[in-house]
């Protein structure tokens, strides 16, 4: 019997696949390596995401992460985020955003071998470790099931995509590795290689595909060629970012220790005097 027809997704997404791979060759020329990371980030960026991810969610390219407890990522090639996202710094095609506003992060590179990998993850499994605490929390709240338990705000997803790179069984092998010391939370979510293939976890269920995984979940490996990339990164996407949502982000907690002024005068209202203050207050 012969195979089925490609559905119309499948033909546009095979030339798509196929003007990245012309944008990845014509980027080469750029002679400064970061250069052409960052052209090629770009490239991604404007080529697939914006036009694939749902609107439920925002792709930036290059920024930080910073959370309440301190912390600040290092530069993230992409960002994807809430759209109310308020950036506490944004320019030049550069931001610094929250966490809590933060629903995934995707590391772009041109090779990925197995040094780049134990890299990527180290990175990736730093960021999803941030804290996510400054929200306004309805009661009852949404909840998402992930990693093997309950959220009450959408974890940070880690995702890491490549132009080329180390055969797709190398690079299982390693993530497999670094994984079997990680919290399912703090594990990468998935594996692309344009030129080579992808790497998805397993439910330890039933076998199949799960967008992130459990505490027990199993690896898979796919060959594929571009053309046939795209379309399971697409649903990937989707079924990570299409129900997508954040309570809302409460400011105040990052500047719990911050001089706000200083109080000259102060009117009491009908209800009473401040706390804190006298009537003789000047």
């Amino acid at each position: 019997m012969p195979d089925p027809s490609p559905s119309a997704l499948a033909k546009i997404l095979s030339s798509v696949a196929d003007r990245m791979l012309a944008d990845f060759k014509a980027s080469g020329l750029a002679k400064h390596r970061g250069s052409k990371g960052t052209v090629r980030e770009a490239q991604l960026l404007n080529t697939f995401l914006r036009k694939y991810l749902p609107r439920t969610v925002v792709a930036e390219h290059s920024g930080e992460v910073i959370a309440t407890n301190g912390e600040i990522s290092g530069q993230c090639d992409i960002l994807i985020m809430d759209p109310n996202t308020p950036p506490f710094w944004d320019e030049d095609d550069y931001r610094i955003v929250p966490v809590e506003c933060l629903y995934g992060v995707i590391e772009v590179k041109s090779f990925l071998d197995r040094e780049e990998l134990r890299s990527a993850c180290e990175k990736i499994a730093r960021l999803k470790s941030f804290p996510k605490t400054a929200y306004h929390y309805e009661r009852p709240g949404r909840t998402r099931w992930a990693y093997g338990r309950s959220w009450a705000h959408v974890p940070t997803i880690g995702i890491i995509f490549a132009y080329d790179g180390a055969s797709i069984e190398s690079l299982a092998e390693v993530l497999s590795d670094i994984s079997k010391t990680q919290p399912a939370e703090l594990r990468v979510d998935s594996i692309w290689v344009l030129n080579r293939g992808f790497i998805n976890w397993t439910s330890p269920r039933n076998g199949n595909i799960d967008a992130s995984p459990d505490p027990e979940a199993g690896l898979v490996a796919f060959e594929a060629t571009p053309q046939e990339m795209l379309m399971p990164l697409v649903a990937h996407l989707n079924n990570h970012f299409v129900t997508a949502w954040m309570p809302a982000l409460k400011i105040t907690d990052y500047m719990p220790n911050d001089t706000w002024g200083r109080v000259v005068r102060a009117w009491p209202s009908l209800g009473g005097i401040p706390d804190g203050l006298t009537s003789g207050s000047n």
